[in-house]
């Protein structure tokens, strides 16, 4: 059978260590009497976070005798629950618990499953609701709402108004398995348990030199301890133990290569045809007996990379790798669906072509280490063609797999050459589906392989996200980062290059007050309007109604960061410079002029004026109703908004 199967989580061939009771004190936590009750386990991958969630609904719903009355509990992993070992029969369920996997690559699960968990709580049958979520590592991007436990705020929403879900995740408990590494007798226990169940006889014991290499920092989480045990029980050719995991997880691939050969279908066995291998196909380091070492390898990848949709989608995508001698790909997609199945949903149909190599790293460490020969692979996943959901496991798995410097390099040059495209695609599909998931799971592989892209392709790329709203926000803040790193233009440098760096500050400071980082955001609009004054100063003609914008976005930022006076102060020369420019040119400017005016009444408004707020809304009503009635089209919804501003002001007034 499949090695890395033996290894996944959710086989458990390995009795299981409860290090430091960590199971216990979730039981504990689980059968509390509170009605409701979120949990996150956090941890690098390899820490144990699915094996306890396994074992904990293992434990939830084996009957003991030992308790008189026992609740009936229903609980499994969210992706099976409906057909889970692990759960009772929900028609007698008392109690339920939910485990959500990946939970931090799965923004658009959480609200949900709080929201449906709460449901479930109200029903007066249920006696207790319980969450899990298992949290690979917290966002690399800053959210709207940060508390001080950063895996928490991995799972938050990004609709800021959505404050209910926050105020629920600020009450869940937190266990981080990667600040509990394994004790050395945890090691010890944990390697003697997994040698014996990788070995026949089950009795025997590994050398006691073997045992004392546990000490090595490199074995804290269980994953590793377990992987060197299984190699030393079933070893194949060691002539050196290994000093890094990615050796490690190199011999497991090893012995996983048996598997596929048991697997290798007649028609691409490498000796079936020898011209292949006068061709470069395949030579005798590539082999081993009939398989084709290097095609397995790379069609692995590609499993591990893509959810692959179908048959006809594996065979184009294998059709990519360079390995392959250009025929009979059909029985090469076969052999990769016998070799991992897919799961099957509760109907009992597949919901992909094949399953994925696990455990993650082990996947993760074989797509870094075929790098160079991914390229059209890679180019062809990452392409704005393949934007949809199915782009979730390539974003992630790339994201994870990109700490190998070589597959860095190699995504961040091919995102560079497509990024306005696939970003205009992300736009699209966020807009159409009101989901931030894509745009957040991109953000987030962006964020990884930066330093490869050019400043100038993010700016064109932040460019087609203006109408995304909150939808792409933490996307086109981690763009205008970017396109906003480039070396601030001296003094005396051309006027283009100044207005450049200007306008790519300002928007910086748009896209991280969307974001809620308001003190960077001031930061930013301030130097900008710094910056558009000197301009104005020397090219009035040019650059006025960019000091304008400047200066309207430079009240709003002082206003969220609480300087309410100078906020005032900064709109009201706004204002000012606006009336100006609308008088030498209507058309242009009268527009705008409607805006400032009715920011200007609602900082006069939280300075106490209420009467110049009156009469400032109502001039802004009087412009837009004006625009309004020559173009309905194009000023009718912010007249709109003036009016809603108005009533307010009347109602303030007693008017």
């Amino acid at each position: 059978m499949s090695i890395v199967r033996l290894l996944s989580a959710k086989s458990t061939p390995v009795p299981f260590l409860d290090r430091a009771e960590t199971l216990t004190r979730l039981e504990t936590w689980a059968r509390s009497e509170e009605r409701f009750a979120i949990h996150v386990l956090g941890g690098d991958g390899g820490s144990g976070k699915t094996r306890l969630g396994v074992e904990l609904c293992r434990r939830l719903t084996t009957p003991s005798t030992h308790r008189q009355g026992a609740e009936v509990w229903q609980a499994g992993f969210l992706q099976n629950i409906e057909r889970s070992d692990n759960t009772s029969s929900s028609n007698d369920a008392s109690s339920l618990l939910l485990v959500i996997d990946y939970a931090e690559a799965r923004p658009e699960v959480i609200t949900e499953v709080i929201n449906v968990a709460l449901r479930a709580a109200e029903d007066p049958e249920r006696r207790r609701v319980r969450i899990v979520f298992l949290v690979r590592r917290p966002s690399p991007l800053s959210v709207t709402h940060q508390s001080s436990n950063k895996w928490l705020d991995a799972l938050r929403p990004q609709k800021s108004q959505n404050e209910g879900v926050n105020l629920i995740l600020d009450e869940a408990s937190t266990i981080i398995l990667s600040d509990e590494g394994l004790s050395d007798r945890e090691r010890e226990e944990l390697f003697e348990a997994a040698y014996r169940s990788f070995t026949e006889p089950s009795e025997s014991s590994p050398a006691s030199d073997i045992i004392e290499q546990l000490n090595d920092p490199m074995y804290s989480q269980p994953l590793l301890v377990t992987v060197d045990a299984f190699l030393n029980a079933r070893p194949q050719s060691r002539t050196q133990q290994s000093c890094s995991p990615s050796e490690l997880f190199e011999e497991v691939l090893c012995h996983e290569e048996h598997y596929w050969t048991e697997h290798w279908p007649s028609s691409l066995a490498v000796n079936a045809d020898r011209h292949h291998q006068t061709e470069g196909t395949a030579n005798p380091t590539d082999t081993q007996g009939n398989l084709n070492r290097k095609l397995a390898r790379q069609a692995v990848t590609v499993a591990t990379l893509a959810d692959i949709q179908d048959e006809e989608d594996a065979i184009n995508l294998l059709n990519l790798l360079p390995a392959n001698p250009g025929k009979n790909t059909k029985d090469l997609a076969r052999w990769l669906r016998n070799c991992y199945p897919p799961h099957v949903n509760a109907n009992g149909q597949p919901a992909l072509w094949c399953d994925h190599l696990e455990p993650d790293r082990i996947g993760e460490h074989l797509v870094a280490s075929a790098a160079d020969d991914l390229v059209p692979l890679l180019r062809e996943l990452l392409s704005p063609s393949r934007v949809g959901t199915s782009s979730l496991r390539t974003w992630t798995v790339l994201e994870r797999a990109s700490a190998d410097r070589h597959l860095n390099e190699r995504v961040g040059w091919i995102l560079n050459e497509v990024l306005t495209e696939v970003t205009q695609a992300i736009h699209v599909q966020a807009i159409d589906s009101q989901s931030p998931n894509l745009a957040t799971s991109f953000a987030k592989l962006f964020s990884a392989v930066r330093s490869h892209i050019d400043p100038n392709n993010a700016h064109e790329a932040e460019l087609t996200l203006s109408e995304g709203g909150y939808f792409t926000a933490f996307l086109g803040c981690e763009l205008a980062q970017l396109a906003a790193n480039i070396d601030r233009p001296a003094d005396d440098a051309p006027e283009a290059d100044r207005a450049t760096y200007a306008s790519r500050r300002l928007s910086l400071s748009r896209c991280l007050a969307n974001v809620g980082r308001h003190d960077e955001a001031l930061k930013a609009v301030r130097e900008a309007t710094n910056l558009y004054r000197g301009l104005a100063e020397h090219n009035p003609a040019a650059y006025t109604p960019n000091l304008a914008m400047s200066l309207n976005n430079l009240a709003k930022s002082q206003a969220e960061n609480g300087q309410r006076r100078e906020a005032l102060q900064t709109a009201q020369e706004a204002v000012t410079i606006r009336r100006n420019l609308a008088e030498h040119n209507p058309a242009a400017h009268t527009p705008n002029l409607a805006t400032s005016l009715n920011n200007l009444a609602n900082y006069l408004d939280n300075n106490g004026q209420r009467r110049e707020a009156l009469q400032t809304a109502q001039e802004a009503v009087t412009i837009r109703r004006n625009l309004a009635e020559h173009n309905p089209a194009a000023h009718t919804p912010d007249l709109a908004i003036s009016l809603n501003t108005l009533a307010i002001y009347l109602d303030n007034n007693g008017q």
